[in-house]
């Protein structure tokens, strides 16, 4: 694909820009740790686009955690502004590709879903730096995005190296085509060489694999495995709640004066009550079956499904766990 490179002097002309049309949204450093804040032009940019992903997940922007879904007896369209997700990376985007396929490609279409997804573009960065956490490696991804985002670009020292994966990012790009520039061999060469590194790091960082039938192997787990894995959760949830690829939901009905309002909010396999029925009877009662169910879902069901793990190595689950368990460790040991 046709490389472009925006000179580092043109960076905050070309978000400015974009913050015509829609919301901008970027990452900055703060407490060594980045987070996405609104790109107003009457404050100072300082964005950090070479520490890995932000501390929080993106699915925020997509599947808020509560959301009001339908009213009665007057229902209103919900209305989602354009916005631009710029420097978010590729584990990020490994959360965009799973909530499509559950609520794009899967029938029932979710259209609140699909309006935001239609109007966000994602812009995402290479992961030049891996950190300790981080494994996308043994989940199938590399520290840079390769699909599901509408453009990527690469920092390098004479500014950001962008490629456009959609349409959408293509227009961008003629758009702004005044900003950017040809990128040149030399441009190309220094991508690939920021790229060989950041990988070198993550396989020293990770060096063994997940087995290949990790699927079989999860099925085997006898009860003793699963209890001893989990002895240590207090049952926090943060693991879930930071996770971007967790999609589970509730849907419940509240009434607000002489009107109802049906709203979802995010559910997690770790609850108590996540699978219990009608009667009382829960399939899932011991914390033993929640916890286990977790590395079932994401490592052995979705694969069957769709040919990817339900992960995106992105470690957020381990960075907020109370008893710092890594999923890492524990899938090592099948």
């Amino acid at each position: 694909m046709k490389l472009y490179l925006l000179p580092s002097d043109k960076i905050l002309d070309f978000v400015a820009k974009l913050s015509e049309d829609g919301l901008v949204f970027y990452p900055v450093s703060e407490d060594d740790k980045t987070h996405l804040v609104k790109f107003d032009k009457d404050k100072e940019f300082e964005p950090d686009f070479e520490k890995v992903r932000t501390a929080e997940n993106i699915k925020h922007f997509l599947f808020p955690s509560r959301a009001v879904v339908a009213k009665f007896p007057k229902d209103t369209a919900v209305k989602a502004k354009k916005q631009y997700l710029f420097g978010i990376k590729n584990c990020d985007l490994r959360g965009v590709d799973i909530y499509d396929r559950v609520f794009l490609n899967a029938e029932p279409v979710d259209p609140l879903y699909k309006k935001k997804r239609e109007n966000t573009i994602l812009i995402s960065a290479d992961c030049p730096e891996p950190e300790d956490c981080c494994f996308c490696n043994l989940v199938g991804l590399n520290p840079y995005a390769e699909a599901v985002c509408d453009l990527n670009f690469t920092k390098i020292d004479s500014g950001l190296l962008f490629e456009a994966f959609t349409k959408k990012g293509e227009k961008i790009i003629d758009d702004n085509s005044a900003l950017f520039k040809e990128a040149t061999k030399e441009d190309e060469k220094e991508r690939s060489r920021i790229r060989k590194n950041a990988v070198k790091k993550l396989n020293k960082i990770n060096e063994k694999p997940f087995k290949e039938d990790l699927a079989e192997r999860l099925e085997k787990v006898d009860e003793k495995f699963k209890h001893e894995i989990r002895e240590d959760c207090v049952e926090c949830f943060a693991c879930l709640h930071a996770c971007p690829t967790c999609y589970c939901f509730l849907l419940s009905d509240y009434k607000k004066g002489k009107e109802f309002e049906r709203v979802r909010t995010w559910d997690v396999c770790y609850y108590a009550a996540y699978a219990r029925v009608g009667g009382g009877a829960n399939p899932r009662s011991s914390l033993d079956e929640r916890f286990w169910n977790r590395f079932l879902c994401k490592f052995d069901y979705f694969k069957a499904y769709e040919g990817i793990y339900s992960c995106s190595g992105c470690g957020r689950c381990y960075r907020g766990c109370s008893a710092k368990i890594d999923i890492r460790e524990i899938l090592w040991k099948l």
